[in-house]
């Protein structure tokens, strides 16, 4: 009676574990409701604190820009190739980041608040700030850090960075390993952060009639979830078995003292 007693104990014990490491999980008899998948976000990308990004900038409407990169320096084409190489070496990119404050301290214009701008937004007020003291400025602005973050199922969660602005959920989840062996395809979350917290869509690729929500578009600063269905029986195998190696000593002990002691 002791011994069931124990081993019961043990295996309730475990079982509360099982599954300790899932994530978002909605209770049972929640009337949460998901959102309506989006292929493409409903609105552009907003920079916020800890964002890093490119400021180019140009006069006449970035005409310096494209003489170098067409090889054409000061409109004079002789020698323009080997000169173009030089300010391509020489030349250095410099990241700027996006401060707890909102702002950026920026060459020429010094300290702007950035925070909530879209990139375009943000183009367009540089554009003014500089048209002071420049003629026609062109201004491009290109975010480095914009990245989703996924859990593939049961394992190691991927910080995925983007290339470019139309990554695929399928892409995404491709550069992160793919789904894991106990990921469940057809039960996917993706958490966006938006003006009005985060929408959470619910998606599932597991037929091919989920190949539209699979090119859906992700955005900077995506979760993505893969929920996973746990393998019970080597999950509790596995956290039972150093009870049960420690309960079977115990009990092989004391089994061999009573056999010694006993004439």
């Amino acid at each position: 009676m002791f011994s069931f007693f124990v081993v019961t104990s043990i295996l309730l014990s475990s079982c509360r574990n099982i599954n300790s490491n899932i994530l978002f999980k909605i209770p049972k008899g929640d009337s949460f409701k998901y959102d309506s998948i989006p292929l493409e976000p409903k609105e552009d990308y907003k920079l916020g604190t800890g964002d890093r990004f490119n400021f180019v900038f140009g006069t006449n409407n970035g005409e310096r820009i494209i003489f170098n990169q067409s090889g054409v320096i000061n409109g004079d084409i002789n020698n323009a190739q080997s000169q173009n190489y030089s300010l391509q070496q020489n030349r250095t990119t410099i990241n700027y980041l996006v401060r707890q404050d909102g702002t950026a301290n920026l060459p020429l214009l010094g300290e702007i608040f950035v925070e909530g701008k879209t990139i375009i937004e943000l183009e367009d007020t540089l554009k003014v700030l500089l048209a002071k003291n420049y003629l026609n400025p062109f201004v491009l602005i290109r975010l480095i850090n914009q990245r989703v973050i996924v859990f593939p199922g049961k394992g190691d969660a991927q910080v995925v960075y983007l290339q470019n602005t139309n990554t695929s959920l399928l892409e995404a989840i491709a550069m992160a390993g793919g789904i894991r062996d106990e990921g469940r395809a057809n039960s996917i979350k993706l958490m966006r952060k938006t003006s009005n917290g985060r929408q959470i869509y619910k998606i599932d690729l597991s037929t091919i009639e989920g190949l539209k929500q699979a090119e859906m578009i992700v955005q900077s600063n995506d979760y993505i979830y893969v929920d996973f269905k746990p393998r019970i029986a080597s999950s509790v195998l596995t956290e039972v078995a150093p009870w049960l190696s420690g309960f079977s000593m115990i009990i092989t002990t004391a089994v061999l003292t009573y056999s010694i002691l006993t004439p």
